[in-house]
């Protein structure tokens, strides 16, 4: 008589318990984009509220050259202090401009579509080294060269223009356009067509459209505003605990 082993192997699991683990993770990996993109609210669009642990855990979502440039980033404000070790514009905007050339190529590298909390982390490196470098430009001393410094860089300037050599990936600006800052690092992450909102309110909102046609809340369902709440999947009540956690950390 032969036997024949109908359960799963140990340790494997089920396709259906594969896929659980994978949504599970998911909504974790969510939570922390979560908590990054409330992080950066609160700082004004700024990337020098974040923690370590905050980019560690958001590194599924954003991505490892993303987060290693906020970094980065975080470490070249910090050591941008004036008097006399200031370090002067020019050396420290082309400092800046290298990050910012890895933090779009970091951004364009993350597969389509890519998730909000990515582009806005992308967007918050950006805007943190360009208030550093106006507030580095504008001190008193730097003269003809500070205004130039901004000038030469802010939106609608003209000083260099696209070469084909130069140009990048996803194509902007074109051959021969203007090229600073702005359109060089910022339009083309934040004009990006392909992105999804990776927050946790839309999982929950996605979860609701989901699980709640297929007819009235049971009884004794909770219900707040007319969503069963009985309906959402736990791993996107865990993803929302997940994020609570992030945030009060911070």
């Amino acid at each position: 008589m032969s036997y024949v082993w109908t359960g799963s192997r140990r340790g494997l699991g089920t396709a259906a318990q594969a896929g659980a683990d994978v949504q599970i993770g998911g909504s974790l990996a969510t939570g922390a984009g979560t908590a990054v993109l409330s992080t950066i609210a609160a700082s004004g669009g700024s990337v020098l509220g974040l923690t370590g642990a905050a980019l560690t855990a958001a590194i599924p979502i954003v991505g490892a050259a993303l987060a290693g440039v906020t970094l980065l980033v975080q470490y070249l404000v910090a050591n941008s202090g004036c008097g006399q070790t200031c370090i002067e514009t020019s050396s420290w905007a082309n400092q800046a401009a290298a990050q910012l050339d890895k933090n779009i190529h970091g951004y364009f590298a993350l597969p389509t579509p890519r998730p909000k909390s990515a582009q806005t982390l992308a967007l918050a490196n950006f805007n943190t080294l360009w208030n550093q470098l106006v507030q580095l430009c504008q001190q008193p001393g730097t003269g003809t060269a500070g205004q130039r410094c901004i000038s030469d860089r802010q939106e609608g300037a003209c000083t260099w223009k696209q070469t084909a050599a130069a140009l990048p990936p996803w194509g902007t600006p074109a051959v021969g356009e203007c090229w600073n800052w702005w359109n060089g690092y910022y339009l083309p992450i934040a004009n990006d067509p392909n992105v999804y909102d990776d927050s946790v309110t839309a999982q929950v909102s996605n979860a609701v459209a989901g699980t709640t046609a297929t007819g009235a809340p049971a009884a004794g369902d909770t219900v707040v505003a007319g969503v069963d709440l009985s309906t959402i999947p736990w791993y996107v009540w865990a993803g929302v605990g997940l994020a609570a956690v992030l945030v009060v950390s911070e």
